[in-house]
């Protein structure tokens, strides 16, 4: 199986299991579950990293990321030969359907987000422009770092083949470290339940490795 079916295939297959998951959060499911994990880390994590937690969230806020992906699709398309540069459109395509998605979720899925009492840092969570909506499934946040998270690991991969396997596994491990970082921070500061970052993970995946597939 070449690479552009294995990965056509498991982006297919994550977004099918996101819809069957969306399905399922808008009857009630893990709601017992979400409500523990949110409890669970705000008393094992210390009040002292809220700011920290807030703001370094800042690569993924929707005008940066959109931001790193015109670089993304910037980058490929200049090293990207002949009618192979049409590949770079993938990405920023991909990326406005997620979008659409995530908002489509956040206007009809009934899944409010956590009450204000678990909200941490409750005077930054809405920004200047920040566009309130009806409820909080999938998260944005964990959408678009996973699909950074997949496109970013491909390029790298790609732009990093004379360095040292030791190497490349320690970019990865940053790119993931800090995609995981997106997802605790988000249950912590009570801006997501946990079903929220599991369908944003699930939605940003599903549509990164489309793109990657072309790369």
């Amino acid at each position: 199986m070449n690479k552009f079916i294995k990965y056509c295939s498991i982006g297919f297959g994550l977004l099918l299991l996101f819809t069957v998951f969306s399905r399922e959060v808008k009857r009630g499911f893990l709601k017992s579950t979400d409500f523990d994990a949110t409890v669970k880390l705000q008393n094992k994590i210390s009040a002292r990293y809220d700011q920290v937690m807030d703001d370094g969230a800042i690569l993924i806020d929707p005008i940066v990321s959109s931001i790193i992906v015109l670089g993304l699709t910037g980058w490929t398309f200049l090293n990207s030969k002949g009618k192979r540069k049409i590949i770079a459109v993938s990405i920023p395509l991909a990326f406005i359907l997620l979008t659409l998605i995530e908002v489509y979720g956040k206007n009809f899925v009934p899944h409010p987000g956590p009450p204000f009492f678990m909200i941490k840092q409750p005077t930054t969570i809405f920004p200047q422009f920040h566009v309130v909506q009806p409820y909080s499934y999938p998260s944005g946040h964990a959408a678009r770092a996973t699909f950074l998270g997949v496109i970013g690991s491909g390029i790298m991969y790609q732009v990093t083949k004379k360095v040292s396997d030791r190497k490349r596994f320690w970019m990865l491990g940053a790119i993931t470290g800090y995609v995981i970082f997106i997802y605790v921070s988000r249950i912590y500061l009570g801006h997501h339940w946990l079903s929220d970052i599991i369908g944003g993970a699930l939605l940003g995946a599903g549509f990164g490795l489309f793109p990657l597939a072309l790369l």
